[in-house]
């Protein structure tokens, strides 16, 4: 527990990660970052496929080269508070594990995969019954709590990853803030996969880290124009989910993978459910 000054989060987009645990059975294999997102009043749980699946998307073969271990649960953390004194509040963390999959055998699986590209769109969704809990801080990525902007999202433009590199947290299970750039254009399509490039060093523990754009000094909003419609300050705009890096080699590992908010939302509204692992890969 942590005792701390509520008045001192200074960014409410630090509540929007939870960190993620993969397990087999009762052995951890691997951590990650997801995160919860709102569509027409449902709520549901976002991380990469291949955390969940343990396998790589691109071939299938399991990500743990030593084991070859792939989960059947997975544990997430969920911050609360209760006041303990004035202006003061001890933090806690209630953990909840769920089970990957709805049989013993490991062929259906609870999440919503991409309709179109189902593994190869490296997301998946989870429907979340209850998200109420008493004095909770954590909320969903794109809350209107967060007073987000709609920002003409560019090359070159700030954002910023936020989740758990190698399972480190911000202190009190609070995400870092990892600082990348925009670097390819967001409204063309990668390898024909609704997908983009940002320029950054990250670490394993990040995948499935929502993404923000940042813009700061005088802008227009997406579709406006300066000096009629110019805004003055800084504003975010939630862009998308964080896969990993594009490759190993020293340029390769400073490229990371958004999925773009739109294939989260054509996930949700889809409801496609995921198939076995090991049949998706085939």
């Amino acid at each position: 527990m942590k005792k701390f000054k509520k008045s001192k989060i200074k960014q409410k987009k630090s509540c929007v990660p939870v960190q993620l645990s993969m397990y087999l059975d009762d052995t951890k294999l691997s951590s990650g970052t997801a995160f919860f997102f709102e569509l027409d009043g449902e709520i549901f749980l976002i991380t990469n496929w291949h955390n969940f699946s343990g396998r790589r998307p691109d071939n299938g073969q399991p990500i743990s080269e030593t084991t070859g271990a792939t989960p059947n649960k997975y544990r997430i953390y969920i911050p609360v508070t209760n006041p303990i004194e004035a202006n003061f509040s001890e933090i806690n963390y209630r953990e909840y594990t769920c089970n990957l999959y709805k049989d013993d055998d490991q062929l259906y699986p609870h999440w919503f995969e991409h309709p179109t590209f189902r593994h190869k769109v490296d997301l998946v969704a989870v429907p979340v019954n209850d998200f109420s809990l008493p004095n909770m801080l954590t909320i969903t990525a794109n809350s209107e709590k967060l007073a987000l902007s709609k920002l003409d999202v560019r090359p070159g433009m700030d954002a910023f990853v936020l989740g758990y590199p190698i399972g480190l947290s911000g202190g009190a299970k609070f995400p870092i803030w990892k600082r990348a750039s925009i670097a390819s254009e967001p409204d063309i399509d990668l390898n024909n996969l609704p997908m983009f490039y940002i320029d950054t060093a990250t670490k394993s523990g990040m995948s499935g880290s929502p993404v923000y754009a940042q813009e700061s000094g005088f802008w227009a909003p997406e579709g406006k124009q300066i000096p009629d419609d110019a805004v003055f300050g800084t504003g975010h705009r939630f862009i998308g989910i964080y896969s990993g890096r594009v490759g190993d080699n020293a340029l390769e590992a400073q490229l990371g993978i958004v999925w773009k908010e739109s294939a989260i939302i054509e996930t949700i509204q889809a409801r496609v459910l995921g198939r076995n692992p090991l049949e998706s890969v085939k």
